[in-house]
């Protein structure tokens, strides 16, 4: 496709969508072709861009992205003459991209590490499975702990921060512990690894390596009635940490600034994938199909403020408290100014309800992001209360 080249020098995969749309096959087809050359920047891009138009085409064809990772590990076989070139990679996007579908080819991705020419490709895609669905990875710790020891100073990054992230995935933290002693040499290890992600390099040391957290960022509209409403989420591997009701532009400027005191060295990348849940909650919330959330949160402040957002999330759909009975309820009967300090700080709008929270007469006070959106969440929720 001619213009392929340019979608992947721009990174637009708007456009890539268009083209899966018009033709799915062309389009994947090229990128299959493109992925054959490893020349830099362009050709990673063309194996991110294979996991977006794959998992394009899963919601036109279902389960196309199995038959997908299926023709990539059959064309490794000797059968086939072994000639599919960067495959670790091809099928490392595609299941990253298409982690429900394609999540259960995890053993035999893993065990393309026997083979050195695959083992940078697979553990970068175990990186972005990390990321994306880390239930997929979690069994396979013993898979990844010897490239902890590798000497390739890439594949012992990509390794070093599979560990730091599964860590932190609440389920499986003790799984992916690293040896006192090999944790002690990490530590010191001030080489650096280049690794690609989100359309850009990162060099980072294996120490650096060893904590950097990641924070994925999304960002959509939703119709609620006659308004629209923009909403931004960020997320870390233990869960959701942020929902902003700004512009994408102003929430990930403040995402950014809230994360240099409450997730200091992260790294903020824009993803979809681990924000679908509750970006599918949200929707429901706003069609009045949902009045409570279940989700993993990672909320993250002073001791106070955590007192007073766990309050908040006690106050029922479709009732107000005020300031003064969180003040009472959280031992501190003289601070209703403070849980109003509390409130402005609430980095998880709507699933921490600071919108129910009103002045000691009912009336509408204090909401940082406006008494107007104050006021259509609460008649929002009165009128659906009973539904």
């Amino acid at each position: 496709m001619e213009n392929m080249e340019e979608i992947l020098l721009k990174r637009n995969w708007r456009e890539l969508e268009e083209l899966v749309l018009v033709s799915n096959k062309k389009a994947t087809r090229s990128l299959v072709n493109r992925i054959y050359i490893k020349d830099g920047l362009r050709f990673w891009r063309a194996v991110e861009a294979l996991g977006v138009a794959a998992a394009l085409e899963e919601k036109q064809k279902k389960d196309s992205s199995v038959e997908l990772v299926r023709r990539y590990f059959w064309s490794l076989n000797e059968e086939s003459g072994g000639n599919a070139w960067n495959a670790s990679e091809a099928i490392g996007s595609i299941m990253a991209y298409n982690p429900k579908e394609c999540g259960h080819f995890n053993w035999m991705y893993a065990n393309l590490l026997e083979d050195e020419s695959l083992q940078e490709g697979v553990l970068w895609g175990l990186l972005n499975l990390s990321i994306n669905a880390p239930e997929v990875v979690d069994p396979l710790v013993e898979r990844v702990y010897p490239f902890l020891k590798a000497q390739d100073v890439s594949q012992r990054g990509l390794a070093v921060w599979i560990f730091t992230l599964m860590k932190a995935y609440p389920l499986a933290e003790e799984r992916w512990e690293i040896g006192e002693e090999l944790h002690k040499v990490l530590v010191q290890d001030k080489e650096v690894a280049e690794i690609y992600l989100e359309g850009d390099y990162y060099h980072f040391s294996i120490s650096e390596l060893l904590g950097k957290e990641i924070l994925t960022f999304y960002a959509r509209e939703y119709e609620q009635e006659d308004f629209t409403w923009n909403i931004s989420v960020a997320s870390s591997q233990k869960g959701l940490c942020w929902v902003g009701l700004g512009t994408p532009e102003k929430e990930e400027a403040e995402i950014r600034s809230w994360a240099q005191k409450r997730a200091p060295g992260a790294l903020i990348i824009p993803r979809t994938l681990p924000n679908q849940k509750i970006m599918k909650q949200l929707e429901e919330y706003f069609s009045g199909d949902r009045q409570e959330f279940a989700l993993p949160l990672d909320p993250r402040g002073t001791d106070f403020q955590l007192k007073v957002w766990e309050e908040l999330r006690r106050i029922p759909y479709g009732e107000t408290c005020s300031y003064g009975e969180i003040a009472q309820n959280v031992g501190n009967p003289k601070g209703p100014r403070a849980v109003g300090l509390a409130n402005n700080k609430n980095p998880m709008a709507i699933i921490t309800p600071c919108h129910r929270v009103v002045g000691k007469k009912g009336d509408l006070v204090g909401y940082a992001s406006g008494l107007d959106y104050k006021e259509r969440l609460l008649n929002w929720e009165a009128a659906h209360r009973h539904k």
